[in-house]
């Protein structure tokens, strides 16, 4: 394991693979929303329109943990070209398809896929990077998100309008062949080969039940059926159950998917709480924003795109920003509470001035918002590595991802149903047996007078104030840990953060 000094020779190299397989990953969740009306046109069955997306998403939370314990039991380098295998697979199936269900399940292994490149990569830097070093890749890696953010709409709408919906899946091969013949010869020198012990596929059945449930649960609710219906608390129920099963079993056996000991742990626990929160209520209220834009403000979906680059952009820089500053005295703290309060403050004032809000002062609070938000999303999980075991490093990334993925599902579908719900009480009808989604996207269709439209913006005050009060738990959760900087460790692996080592389980 490298310190903080200086880059060993190829690691750079390396990064530039595991970058690249981390954007395929990213890219792959949102280049495919501008190209659903092409792809359902062809494919028809508009029923499936949303499970297009849906596939990918559920597929990724349900896999995540896994393919992170799998990277610690059989190296990252094979788990890379197992995960990129199974991508570029997926894509291939999709550009291939011929209906809806085939390319429903197509997206469904390409999210698999997707998930664990992800994982490999972030867990790969671990091992790479000294302790110090890991916050400033995480920093580039916030860029990496921000530009598939950024160009994943803006290409599927160019690739579906020049070469047709199938290009923005065959598009996939070339690049993702190219990060594996980057990073494939410097891997082998600066990962870690696995270790012993096994897989419990007993876990991971349960896992990816529970999750699959959860998700559907969420999916379908207020849709397909209505949040009070038996079909939907039956599947909360049945997820719940067979989550308590897997949360058993992982008492019970000798090397764990999820660790029990990550949520008793003083630095892992609020880590894994901080992320969820993060993460949740900060996508909620981007993946929203366009409706706000579109439906509130009457903007174009392009116009409402572009006013989410200040967001963006300001999160990348800050990420990058705090990283550094992390990666250089090993003070982590002090660029997360520094960001909370802008992030929580900016949002206060959308919540407050949210129906008189212009196109330009919302895309720049918002802005402001991506800016205080940014040093949280580089250094959390490096906090969260850095306190783990190094057998578990890849156990521990896949668990900050799944809380995030689930932290984004939860507060994102509660944050429609709270929008629509405030809809319907003014009058404004909303799609029966739609998803909130899709009642937004019909919404963003129609013409709507000027005092439904500020209506509307009205609505999303309440998500605003609801989004700031999430961010200030999160921030008064990441002062409870117990550890203070970043160390750089004398010898090889992840070291505890300062002040965690008697403590390793609260």
């Amino acid at each position: 394991m490298p310190s903080s000094a200086s880059p060993r020779p190829g690691s750079r190299r390396v990064m530039t693979g595991l970058m690249l397989a981390l954007f395929l990953g990213a890219i792959e969740q949102t280049v495919v929303a501008t190209a659903l009306p092409a792809i359902v046109r062809d494919l028809q069955r508009f029923d499936l329109m949303g499970w297009a997306i849906s596939a990918y998403l559920v597929a990724s939370a349900a896999a995540t943990p896994v393919i992170g314990k799998l990277g610690d039991l059989h190296g990252r380098r094979i788990m890379l070209l197992v995960c990129m295998s199974g991508f570029l697979l997926g894509s291939a199936l999709c550009a291939l398809a011929v209906s809806m269900p085939m390319l429903v399940a197509a997206r469904a292994l390409q999210g698999v896929g997707g998930a664990g490149l992800i994982i490999v990569a972030q867990a790969a830097v671990a091992e790479i990077a000294g302790p110090r070093d890991r916050s400033r890749f995480a920093g580039y890696f916030a860029i990496v998100w921000a530009v598939a953010g950024l160009v994943g709409p803006l290409l599927g709408g160019v690739l579906t309008d020049w070469l047709g919906w199938r290009a923005i899946f065959w598009i996939n091969l070339p690049i993702g062949l190219l990060a594996l013949w980057v990073a494939w010869p410097g891997l082998r020198a600066f990962t870690a080969g696995g270790r012993s012990g096994r897989i419990d596929y007993l876990s991971t059945l349960l896992f990816g039940i529970a999750t699959t449930a959860f998700l559907f649960a969420l999916t379908w609710g207020g849709g397909r059926y209505a949040w009070t219906s038996p079909q939907v608390w039956g599947l909360f129920v049945f997820a719940a159950m067979v989550g308590a099963a897997f949360a058993w079993r992982q008492t019970r056996v000798a090397d764990p998917v999820i660790p029990p000991m990550f949520v008793r742990h003083a630095v892992i626990g609020p880590a894994l709480l901080v992320g969820l929160l993060t993460y949740g209520f900060y996508i909620a209220v981007a993946v929203l924003m366009p409706a706000y834009y579109q439906i509130g403000l009457g903007l174009s979906a392009a116009h409402a795109g572009m006013l989410l680059i200040p967001a963006l952009v300001g999160g990348a820089i800050s990420a990058l920003l705090g990283g550094r500053h992390a990666a250089r005295t090993g003070d982590f703290k002090g660029p997360v509470l520094l960001g909370f309060p802008i992030a929580i403050a900016a949002l206060a004032a959308m919540g407050a001035f949210a129906p008189q809000l212009t196109p330009l002062t919302a895309s720049l609070l918002l802005g402001v918002v991506g800016l205080g938000i940014g040093p949280s999303t580089a250094i959390i999980n490096v906090v969260a590595q850095n306190a783990a075991p190094a057998r578990e490093l890849g156990a521990v990334t896949g668990a900050m991802a799944f809380a995030r993925t689930l932290g984004t599902a939860v507060v994102a579908t509660a944050g429609t149903a709270l929008i629509l719900l405030r809809l319907a009480q003014a009058g404004i009808g909303v799609t029966p047996g739609a998803s909130g989604a899709e009642s937004l996207s019909r919404l963003a269709g129609q013409e709507l007078s000027p005092a439904a439209r500020e209506l509307f913006r009205a609505a999303f005050g309440g998500l605003f104030y609801a989004a700031a009060a999430g961010l200030l738990l999160a921030a008064l959760v990441f002062m409870s840990i117990r550890a203070n900087r970043l160390r750089v460790p004398a010898g090889a692996g992840p070291v505890e953060p300062e002040a965690t080592t008697a403590s390793a389980e609260a």
